[in-house]
């Protein structure tokens, strides 16, 4: 494979799957893509100047030499479909989560988890200003998970998105470990799960100013990137089910019967 198209090809991995079974009988998440699509718009309008400026700033960059070499606004346009591939992939699992799991356990968990990642990721904001990935991606996740917890504390269907979300978002840390190694170091396997020689990472498609985050990695992920994807998904997903409530979607719903 010419290595040039690879961060591409991770993209298109990560979104293959879940696009190829957007249309089975079950839960046909296409019908959904009115809701998503928007929900995704609205989260890029956060995270794309944000990508942009940290690139200009180098406290993140790009390798060349697995890139297809289009650059739109100063990144390249497989960091555009990342944020594209990825957000659809975890909303098509949280949304077939409900169809193969309608009864999920543990919901007492949720409202605490989503309040004790805001208390967290304040006081790693205010512990690390200076790291501006950290104090960014914290400050930004605190006021989100506080907003979203005050929410669902009052509001039934806020309380059940935020469940869900956790539901979803658990297991996904898998496969997003998986393609974020593959993004950060390719060869991510051999590397410590809980990695401190952060400067011994190498061959990155994608790579982090260490002055700039924990210095902490899972395998070569750096451990912000958890917070970050976190951030990611649960604003496209609350997004996604609000714009859904907006338009008349009701996610969750069994398909219509076909004809």
């Amino acid at each position: 494979m010419n290595p040039h198209y690879l961060y591409l090809t991770v993209d298109l991995a990560v979104l293959a799957v879940p696009l190829a079974f957007s249309f089975d009988r079950k839960v046909r998440f296409a019908r959904f893509w009115p809701a998503l699509f928007p929900a995704i718009a609205v989260m890029m309008a956060l995270f794309i100047p944000w990508d942009i400026a940290f690139t200009e700033d180098s406290i993140w960059g790009f390798n060349e030499a697995y890139l297809s070499g289009i650059w739109i606004a100063g990144i390249p346009l497989e960091e555009w479909l990342f944020f594209i591939c990825i957000p659809y992939a975890c909303v098509f699992t949280y949304e077939s989560l409900k169809h193969y799991v309608p009864h999920p356990p543990l919901k007492s968990l949720a409202l605490p988890l989503t309040l004790l990642l805001a208390v967290a990721s304040a006081s790693l904001a205010i512990a690390y200003p200076e790291r501006q990935y950290i104090a960014t991606t914290c400050a930004l996740t605190a006021l989100f998970c506080t907003a979203l917890g005050l929410a669902a504390a009052s509001k039934p269907a806020v309380r059940q998105w935020n469940h869900r979300l956790w539901l979803a978002y658990l297991p996904l840390l898998v496969p997003f470990i998986l393609s974020n190694g593959v993004l950060t170091g390719l060869d991510f396997w051999q590397y410590p799960v809980f990695n401190r020689e952060v400067q011994d990472v190498a061959d990155q498609i994608v790579w982090y100013n260490n002055d700039h985050n924990l210095r902490i990695r899972i395998f070569s992920v750096p451990l912000d990137d958890l917070i970050y994807g976190f951030l990611m998904i649960a604003m496209t997903i609350i997004s996604y089910e609000l714009i859904a409530k907006k338009i008349g979607l009701v996610t969750g719903s069994p398909p219509a019967a076909r004809p």
